[in-house]
């Protein structure tokens, strides 16, 4: 039996398609699947809701419970669920914790995945998916040989724990993108010095929303690591193995041979972009896309039913604050994509693209990842135009919260909340004044504030605006079973009519209600 093992922490929406011969081992889908089941969101509250009121137990307790109630609602979309996901994931994966986990990402107490002393020193810490792999563990000594896929580096702490628990007897291999590419430092780690480093093919995902759902008939995800270029609708089914559609990353350009994507079974595109100005879109790589050209080939896209999602990277070459304002401009009037996932950090690459294209950005001086940084992601860049690296993160929030006033952002950079989600129907047996939670945010009690101070409070958190709202306790009997359209007088009627009013738009306008048919 050979044993291809997935560590956690991957995206959990995609599963593989195990090569001839090999079982595949998805501890980080087993991990998901564990944390999320309603008995353990409820186990994990309980146990905040008996320790001492502090304010980590309190926030933890508030996301558990906002989550528990989002993901019970029978109509909840598949990003409400993974938002709901994500809050699980950070709640069971605070201090004393060594590994905090989002839903598309992984920090370490004191340290980065970008640096092998610090994944080393977190192998004796704890981390919240712990007990999947020790079960994981337990079935390598029967095993003729274990291989290890590693996608990114978000995945290197279960990794290295995984090599060290494996039998010195079982063969070991390591494999993926992200293990070939840094196969000269990882090969000098300890737990990884008689693993075998395999250049072995890329495999094939599927997206599967649900944790639980069969994948036989899903859509084949291209991920971002291929580098896919649609140039020809050959060069895409060799990717997908000629499935009936698929979805994933290609070049931005890519959209401007529309037939390729659609004889080739195309039905969600995502592409990555820096900036537009009069004639074209910039791409990560510095390439310019004709404005027109562009609009062109989403039209032909979507009039064949294609799904475009966009990706904004923030902090490009020459791309300043006033780039980024014109460009937003340009969203707000040109519809180009269907949905804007949402911001991203720029990066310059570490190695060149696997496409072989060149990086088109004029007047840049690339610098080296700092010494200690021997598993770095990307290299430091100047140019006298961008925005300073460390100025990154405050833009990135402050443009994150100007989008959000758009419309809904992604839950995360996972698979499935790229795909398009039908809009909630109409209501048609209430008056276009009725009101219902809005289906991020749930009213959650807790035994004491926020800040642990023992006083019982109720409170309003919505996990797509991150929004946290202390609430009046009177409203609470209400609003919060306010799960199906009722209209206003109905549920408010002992509030009077001009502060009524006044309620419901604040609660709107703060992503607490929304008007059912407004």
């Amino acid at each position: 039996m050979r044993l291809l093992v997935l560590p956690p922490h991957r995206d959990v929406t995609l599963v593989p398609e195990a090569p001839e011969g090999w079982q595949c081992v998805d501890v980080a889908r087993d991990f998901c699947r564990r944390v999320f089941a309603h008995d353990a969101v409820e186990a994990a509250a309980a146990a905040r809701e008996r320790a001492p009121a502090t304010a980590q137990t309190m926030r933890e307790l508030l996301l558990l419970r906002a989550a528990q109630s989002v993901h019970a609602r029978a109509d909840s979309s598949v990003s409400t669920r993974l938002r709901a996901l994500g809050a699980v994931l950070s709640a069971i994966s605070g201090p004393p914790n060594g590994v905090h986990l989002r839903l598309d990402d992984v920090a370490l107490e004191g340290g980065t995945t970008e640096r092998s002393a610090d994944v080393l020193r977190s192998l004796d810490q704890l981390a919240p998916y712990r007990e999947d792999l020790t079960l994981a563990a337990a079935r390598f000594a029967g095993a003729e040989r274990v291989r290890f896929w590693l996608e990114r580096d978000l995945q290197l702490p279960a990794a290295a724990w995984l090599a060290r628990a494996c039998p010195e007897q079982v063969p070991l291999e390591v494999a993926g993108p992200f293990a070939w590419a840094h196969r000269a430092v990882l090969a000098q780690l300890s737990v990884f010095q008689r693993a075998t480093f395999v250049d072995a093919a890329p495999l094939r995902w599927r997206v599967s929303p649900g944790l639980d759902e069969a994948v036989s008939t899903s859509l084949v995800w291209l991920s971002e690591a291929l580098d896919v270029r649609a140039t020809t609708p050959d060069t895409v089914r060799a990717l997908t193995g000629g499935a009936a559609g698929w979805a994933g990353h290609v070049s931005l350009d890519s959209l401007l041979h529309p037939d390729v994507l659609v004889e080739s079974g195309c039905k969600v595109a995502v592409v990555g972009f820096c900036a537009v100005d009069r004639d074209a879109w910039l791409d990560p790589l510095g390439a310019r896309v004709s404005r027109q050209a562009l609009a062109q080939g989403t039209r032909r896209l979507r009039d064949a039913g294609v799904h475009l999602v966009a990706e904004w990277w923030i902090g490009a070459p020459g791309v300043d604050e006033a780039g980024l304002d014109a460009t937003l401009a340009v969203l707000d009037s040109e519809p180009v994509f269907d949905k804007l996932a949402g911001v991203r950090p720029f990066h310059w690459p570490r190695t060149p693209p696997e496409s072989g294209r060149p990086l088109l950005w004029p007047d840049v001086n690339v610098g080296a990842p700092p010494d200690d940084r021997d598993l770095a992601r990307s290299r430091p860049f100047e140019h006298v135009r961008s925005i300073p690296s460390a100025s990154v993160p405050q833009v990135l929030a402050g443009l994150a919260t100007r989008l959000l006033a758009r419309g809904p952002l992604s839950p995360g950079r996972v698979a499935a909340a790229c795909l398009p989600e039908g809009a909630r129907p109409r209501a048609t047996d209430v008056s276009a004044a009725a009101i219902q939670l809005d289906a991020d945010c749930a009213w959650v009690q807790l035994p004491a504030g926020l800040d642990g101070a023992p006083k019982p409070s109720w409170f309003a958190a919505n996990l797509r605006t991150g929004s946290v709202l202390a609430m009046d306790a009177r409203l609470a009997p209400k609003l919060a079973g306010l799960v199906r359209p009722m209209e206003v007088a109905s549920v408010l009627g002992a509030v009077p009519q001009a502060q009524r009013e006044k309620l419901v738009d604040t609660l709107v306008a703060r992503s607490v209600l929304t008007r059912v048919n407004g």
